[in-house]
Order: structure tokens, then C-alpha cells, then sequence
């Protein structure tokens, strides 16, 4: 139900996400949404069937996106559209202002989300897989 695109700032994660994103168009039987932090970052590199939405309209100022936000955003993201098969998240780390080892109630959020709507999430990590967190290996 979740999977993850991991590694270091600067690995290429967000171009793996948007080509994942782009390649499921051709196979995909429902709606695919790509939630990003970027404003604009990413209209021209994805396909037009991807429901591209900017989630920094959830930012006040500089501060951080609150997680109850961020999630209450996704599931309204979902409740709009009974048919999304597939949500991308690229940064919600740079959203919330946290690294991945102060996300394990976010990401228990995401994993209840994606089962009670059965949606698959694939989400960026900014961390090698050999450093996640105990709480995140489970969703391996």
C-alpha cells in the first residue's frame, strides 16, 4: 500500500517519482494524483493525466505544514475522488520541516488512509533505506 522512493538529498528521487508517475498513465485503471511541495515545479514534466496538486498552499509564511494538515489535505484529496488508484507525495519531509525518523505518526496516518481507501501511496524519502527507522521497515 505504500511504497517508497528512498535515498540522500539529491539522488534523483523526485525524477524516479515523476517518471513512475508518468509510466502509470498507460496501465493505470483509475485516476493517479501527484501531491508535491513545489509551486508549479513540476506542470510541464508531468502527463496531463496526472492530477498534479501543490500542497505548499497548506504552508503560513515559512513555518511548517502541521501533520493533522497535511493528512486531513489527503484525505480530502480522496474523499473528492473515489477514484484514485495512485498518490504520489514528493516532499512531504520539506512540508512538515522534519526528517524521516520524526515522521512515524505521519506515517501511520498515511498507511491507515491508504488501507481504509485502498490507494496505493509511493512517497520520497530523504534517507537511505539501510537508515530508516525501525518504524518505517515495516511498510517494506
Amino acid at each position: 500500500m505504500i511504497k517508497f522512493i528512498t535515498g540522500a538529498k539529491g539522488t534523483g528521487k523526485t525524477k524516479i517519482i515523476i517518471d513512475m508517475a508518468n509510466g502509470n498513465v498507460d496501465t493505470a485503471k483509475g485516476d493517479i494524483v501527484f501531491v508535491t511541495d513545489k509551486e508549479d515545479g513540476y506542470k510541464f514534466t508531468l502527463r496531463h493525466q496526472v492530477r498534479l496538486i501543490n500542497a505548499s498552499v497548506l504552508k503560513k509564511g515559512s513555518a511548517p505544514v502541521e501533520e493533522p494538515a497535511l493528512i486531513g489535505f489527503i484525505k480530502g484529496i480522496l474523499a473528492g475522488n473515489h477514484d484514485i488508484e495512485t498518490l504520489y507525495l514528493d516532499g512531504a519531509h520539506r512540508l512538515l520541516g522534519k526528517t524521516v525518523h520524526e515522521m512515524e505518526d505521519f506515517f501511520k496516518d498515511i498507511y491507515a488512509v491508504a488501507k481504509s481507501t485502498e490507494t496505493q501511496f509511493v512517497v520520497t524519502v530523504s534517507e537511505d533505506e539501510k537508515n530508516f527507522p525501525d518504524f518505517l521497515k515495516q511498510y517494506l
